[in-house]
């Protein structure tokens, strides 16, 4: 099969060629690829398709365990992710754990871990854990530990085979040792959640840290004497950098400043989605919380963004139209950088060799057809 007539995005800017893939792989990119079986893109966008590396869940879903809702089973809910996610572009999903209720951080990897693979859709991809070792007061609480290989090891049950990123603040005790530790295991250490000075990351840095949580979200404020966290991503190149460019997460300037500090390359696009992303605009009572839905975001009682309300083909519209950002701009983002700054090697990328996960998008994001495993999952 081939796609015929977009403009398709490939090493940072469109391109007027066909795309060749089967039920497996990219196989061929160029012009007048014979082949019978045409899709016709009708000068839409074509992308690879939408890692969304930094995703809690949706529709009132969660990827961490819950059995409180009445409604569905967490199975049930995973499984609707999965199903739902396509519509957004999203081909690949990592499941985001977050916060310091380790009894429920477990339970979710044994189960996500055992329901891979069995539903069609988003492909279920490797964990990103958040917050789990905070030092950021608002993100303490009585369960908080410092952390340590022993612990980790608990959560995981001793895999470190499906883990791509694991949250730590640098200024905690023992968090040396456990990025030395995690770099062993083939986990690439993140500052997040954390009140850590510039300094602190810099010597974390030193020891394998090399990733940062949704920029400039979860740090203290920057202050010409106490720099912080944030400004030593901005400085460290070692340090790639998640940004949700939503508009709003990030006021538009700091998005610029950041991508001209560190340059677009070196930092990449996430959607942050909770549980509560995808409900109408107002207040809601969800798994026994007050919480409003208002302008594309969650908010907690106390005025805190939680997360945003926006799926991940609407945050590269928002990149776009209140971030000031090109389209080529925006796709490097939420595109190419993600498999480059995770180290992706199978997808992420129109290239021969790699999988076959496309999407077909209009000149607004709105997704036109998701591509997964060769097979169309989505048409609108």
């Amino acid at each position: 099969m081939k796609i015929i007539n977009a403009k398709v995005f490939i090493d940072g800017r469109f391109n007027d060629v066909e795309v060749q893939f089967d039920n497996q792989k990219i196989l061929k990119i160029g012009k007048d690829l014979g082949d019978d079986e045409v899709i016709d893109a009708r000068g839409d966008y074509l992308y690879a398709g939408l890692i969304d590396c930094h995703n809690h869940g949706g529709w009132l879903r969660s990827f961490t365990y819950d059995d409180s809702f009445e409604d569905w089973s967490y199975e049930e809910g995973i499984e609707y992710l999965a199903g739902k996610l396509p519509s957004c572009g999203v081909t690949t999903v990592f499941p985001t754990l977050a916060g310091t209720q380790y009894e429920r951080i477990a339970e979710s990897v044994r189960r996500i871990r055992k329901l891979r693979g069995r539903f069609a859709g988003t492909r279920i991809g490797n964990f990103q854990f958040e917050g789990v070792y905070p030092s950021l007061k608002r993100y303490m609480t009585a369960e908080a530990v410092n952390p340590s290989p022993e612990h980790t090891d608990q959560l995981l049950d001793d895999d470190y085979s499906d883990v791509s990123l694991f949250h730590v603040s640098p200024d905690l005790p023992g968090s040396i040792e456990w990025c030395d530790y995690m770099v062993s295991k083939g986990v690439m250490p993140t500052v997040g959640n954390t009140e850590a000075s510039a300094y602190d990351v810099f010597r974390a840095a030193d020891h394998g840290l090399c990733q940062a949580d949704h920029m400039f979200n979860g740090f203290k404020a920057m202050h010409h004497r106490e720099p912080g966290a944030a400004a030593a991503v901005m400085y460290d190149d070692r340090i790639k950098a998640q940004l949700t460019c939503d508009g709003y997460h990030v006021d538009p300037v700091w998005v610029k400043i950041l991508l001209k500090i560190k340059g677009i390359n070196n930092v990449y696009g996430v959607s942050d989605m909770s549980d509560a992303s995808g409900l109408p605009e107002g207040v809601h009572v969800v798994n026994g919380k007050t919480i409003t839905a208002k302008d594309g975001f969650i908010f907690s009682p106390d005025g805190y963004i939680t997360s945003g309300n926006m799926t991940l083909n609407q945050i590269m519209k928002a990149a776009r139209d209140r971030c000031g950002l090109t389209m080529e701009e925006v796709a490097t983002l939420y595109r190419e950088n993600v498999a480059g700054c995770l180290n992706i090697k199978d997808r992420g990328k129109i290239e021969a060799g790699r999988l076959s996960d496309l999407v077909i998008m209009d000149k607004d994001y709105d997704v036109i057809r998701t591509i997964i495993g060769g097979k169309i999952v989505y048409h609108k």
